[in-house]
């Protein structure tokens, strides 16, 4: 049986188990140079996704931060979100991947994961704190004045200097070629 989930907006990140041994994962989550072709992208049922924004790993390689720390940290997933789901997803072994919302470019298409997929679950990323504070800094307050205009460097004495190197260079050319003819 399938089920069918939404992909979410870019903020949605979805945990796939792959029952797949970990040499045939890689080929699962790469598109094929030749063809194009995403065994990944099949077996989620859509017709584009995003390589750039999809992560496998396997649960074991994880050890010491678990599929949960690699979900909160390496992810960003929410950790009160994850929460209730932690024993879980740290139980799940094998082959994972891990498909995050903007993977659709945002779009919120149907997801009918099959075989070798498995959905484990679907949460969302940290918030990005943001504060509307009023900024505090000197130049935040009131108006800034135009820098001054800069006064353009004076070049004349050595532009003077350079005319008169070229003129005496050309004359001492100009004499040797006179003496040289003349001799």
């Amino acid at each position: 049986m399938t089920e069918t989930l939404l992909s979410g907006d870019r903020d949605t990140v979805h945990l796939f188990s792959v029952a797949l041994p970990e040499d045939q994962l890689w080929t699962f989550v790469t598109s094929d140079p030749d063809t194009g072709r995403l065994p990944l992208r099949e077996a989620l049922g859509v017709e584009t996704l995003d390589e750039t924004q999809i992560e496998g790993a396997v649960a074991e390689d994880l050890e010491g931060i678990g599929l949960s720390g690699f979900l909160i940290e390496g992810i960003g997933v929410d950790e009160a979100a994850i929460a209730r789901d932690r024993a879980r997803i740290d139980a799940v072994s094998g082959s994972v991947v891990i498909v995050k919302g903007s993977a659709f470019d945002g779009a919120h298409v149907p997801l009918e994961p099959q075989p070798p997929l498995a959905h484990v679950g679907t949460w969302r990323l940290t918030a990005a704190p943001s504060t509307m504070e009023q900024l505090s800094s000197p130049t935040a307050e009131g108006r800034t004045e135009p820098a001054p205009a800069a006064t353009p460097e004076v070049r004349g004495k050595r532009n003077r200097w350079s005319l008169w190197l070229l003129i005496g260079m050309g004359l001492v050319i100009l004499a040797g070629l006179v003496f040289g003819l003349l001799a």
